[in-house]
C-alpha cells in the first residue's frame, strides 16, 4: 500500500523541525508585515515612489467597502488631497502603518483623509504630515476624519499639521482613540462631534490653534451622549485645554494642561455654536498651570476652570496655578467642587455667580482677588474652605465675599494670613440671604479678623 511504502521511506522534509530533528513541524515563514492574513500596501499598488494622484486612487480603491488588512512598510506615501475630498467609504478592516511609514498630503489647505461609514475598523500607527505645513485656519478642513462609523479603534498615531482639527470623529458610535500625539493644528487637536460614547486615552496635543481635546454636541445633530477622556496632556493651546461643550455624560480624568489662551478646563452651553446644554459632566484629577494667560500673543485673561450654563457638573482633585484670571469661574450652573486648590491667581480664587454650588475641602492661596467670591446664587453650601494669603492687591481685603445669595449653609471657614502686613482678613456677607455661616477660624497673624455681616447670618468663632 502507498501508506506502508511512505512509512518505510522515513521522515519527509516537512516533518522536520527547524534544527533538522524529526518529530516537530517546521515553523511557517512569518508574514513580512507581522500581521498574518494581511496584504502589503505595495502589493495593492501604493508605493513611496508613486505620485500623489496614483497613491490616492490606489488607497481609496483598496480600502473602500473592504474588510482587508493593509500594512504600510516604511516610506513616505504622498497623497494628492487637492480638489475633491479623499473619501474611503465603508472600511471595516485594519490599516497598519509600520514605523517610518507616513501619509504625506500635498495640499495644506484641504482635508487629508475621510473615513465614511464602516464597522469595527482598526487603524494603527497612522502617521501624517503635509508637504508644506498649514499656516492658517481653513474652515473645516481636518487632517483625519471619521464620520458615521461604529466601533472604530484608532491607536498609536501621530498627526502633524492640519488646516482645521487634527483628528475629528463626526456622529460616530463608540469611537476610541488611544495613544495619540497631535501637534501644530490650526483648530482642535482631537474633536468628538455628536458622538455616542467617544473614548480617548493617552492623548498628547501640542501647539493647537483651538482646543486641545473637545467633546461637542451641536443641537442640529443627533442627541448622542457619553464620553471618557483619560491621561490627557495639553500644551500651548490657543483656545481651551479640554472642553465639554453641549455634550452630556462626559468624564475627563487624569489631565495636565499647561499654557493656554482660553480656559484650562471648560464646560458650557454656547449659543454662538448652537449647542445643547451639557449635564452629568465630571472633571477629576487635573493639574492646570498657566491656563488662560495667552499663547503667542493670542487670548489671555481666562480662568483655570470655567463652567457656564451647565450642570450638574462634578469637579474634584483639581489644582490650578497661575491662571490668566480666576482659579475657578462658575456661572449659571449646578456644580459640586471638592478637594481642589487654586494658587497665585491674578483675580479671585473661586468666583461663583448665579449658580447652585456645593463646595468642600477647597483652598485658595496667594490670590490677588478675593479667595471665595459668590454672588446671586440660589444655594451655596460649603464644608471646609481655606483662604490663605488672599486679596493681595484687592483693596477690600476680603478673604470671603458672599453677596445676595438666596441660601448660604456654611461649614468651617479658615481665614489664614501669614503676611506682614496681612492682606486678606475680611469676611464680608451682604444682601438678603438666609442660612448660616457655620464656624469661622481666625489664623491671621498681623491683623484682626473683620466680620462685615450686614446679612445677619449666624456664625460661630472657633
Amino acid at each position: 500500500m502507498v501508506v506502508a511504502a511512505a512509512a518505510t521511506v522515513g521522515i519527509v522534509a516537512s516533518d522536520r523541525s527547524d534544527d533538522g530533528q524529526p518529530g516537530r513541524p517546521s515553523s511557517p515563514e512569518p508574514h513580512p508585515s507581522g500581521l498574518p492574513g494581511s496584504r502589503l500596501a505595495t502589493d495593492l499598488g501604493l508605493n513611496a515612489t508613486n505620485n500623489g494622484a496614483s497613491n490616492r486612487e490606489k488607497l481609496v480603491s483598496a480600502l473602500s467597502g473592504s474588510s482587508v488588512s493593509v500594512v504600510f512598510p516604511p516610506g513616505d506615501y504622498v497623497i494628492d488631497n487637492g480638489g475633491t475630498p479623499v473619501v474611503v467609504k465603508g472600511f471595516s478592516g485594519q490599516l497598519v502603518m509600520l514605523p517610518g511609514a507616513r501619509l504625506v498630503f500635498t495640499d495644506s489647505t484641504k482635508r487629508g483623509l475621510i473615513f465614511d461609514g464602516g464597522n469595527r475598523a482598526k487603524v494603527s500607527g497612522l502617521t501624517t504630515a503635509f508637504v508644506t505645513m498649514p499656516s492658517s485656519r481653513n474652515g473645516v478642513e481636518e487632517c483625519i476624519t471619521f464620520q458615521n462609523t461604529t466601533d472604530t479603534l484608532v491607536e498609536d498615531i501621530q498627526i502633524t499639521g492640519a488646516a482645521a482639527a487634527g483628528l475629528l470623529f463626526w456622529e460616530c458610535t463608540r469611537p476610541t482613540v488611544s495613544r495619540a500625539v497631535i501637534r501644530h493644528t490650526m483648530a482642535d487637536g482631537l474633536h468628538f462631534a455628536n458622538c455616542q460614547d467617544g473614548r480617548a486615552d493617552q492623548i498628547t496635543t501640542l501647539d493647537t490653534g483651538d482646543d486641545g481635546v473637545a467633546f461637542v454636541n451641536y443641537a442640529s445633530g443627533p442627541p448622542n451622549t457619553g464620553g471618557v477622556a483619560t491621561n490627557i496632556t495639553v500644551t500651548r493651546s490657543k483656545s481651551r485645554g479640554v472642553s465639554v461643550v453641549g455634550q452630556s455624560g462626559v468624564t475627563v480624568r487624569d489631565v495636565r494642561v499647561e499654557s493656554t489662551a482660553g480656559h484650562g478646563l471648560y464646560c458650557a452651553y454656547e449659543a454662538s455654536w448652537k449647542t445643547r446644554t451639557p449635564s452629568d459632566v465630571v472633571f477629576e484629577r487635573a493639574q492646570v498651570t498657566s491656563a488662560g494667560v495667552g499663547v503667542d500673543g493670542v487670548g489671555g485673561g481666562n480662568s483655570g476652570v470655567r463652567v457656564d450654563t451647565a450642570g450638574p457638573v462634578v469637579i474634584s482633585k483639581i489644582t490650578v496655578e497661575k491662571p490668566g484670571r480666576h482659579g475657578f469661574s462658575i456661572a449659571q450652573s449646578t456644580v459640586t467642587v471638592t478637594d481642589s486648590t487654586v494658587l497665585n491667581t491674578p483675580e479671585h480664587g473661586f468666583h461663583i455667580q448665579d449658580s447652585t454650588c456645593t463646595l468642600d475641602r477647597l483652598t485658595a492661596e496667594g490670590t490677588n482677588g478675593i479667595g471665595l467670591n459668590a454672588t446671586g446664587c440660589a444655594r451655596l453650601e460649603f464644608g471646609s474652605v481655606t483662604l490663605r494669603n488672599t486679596a493681595r492687591t484687592n483693596k477690600s481685603h476680603r478673604a470671603v465675599s458672599l453677596d445676595n445669595n438666596a441660601y448660604v449653609f456654611g461649614g468651617r471657614t479658615w481665614v489664614a494670613d501669614t503676611q506682614k502686613p496681612a492682606t486678606g482678613y475680611v469676611l464680608a456677607v451682604s444682601g438678603n440671604q438666609r442660612g448660616n455661616l457655620g464656624t469661622v477660624v481666625d489664623h491671621v497673624d498681623s491683623a484682626d479678623l473683620v466680620m462685615e455681616n450686614t446679612s445677619g447670618l449666624p456664625w460661630a468663632p472657633a
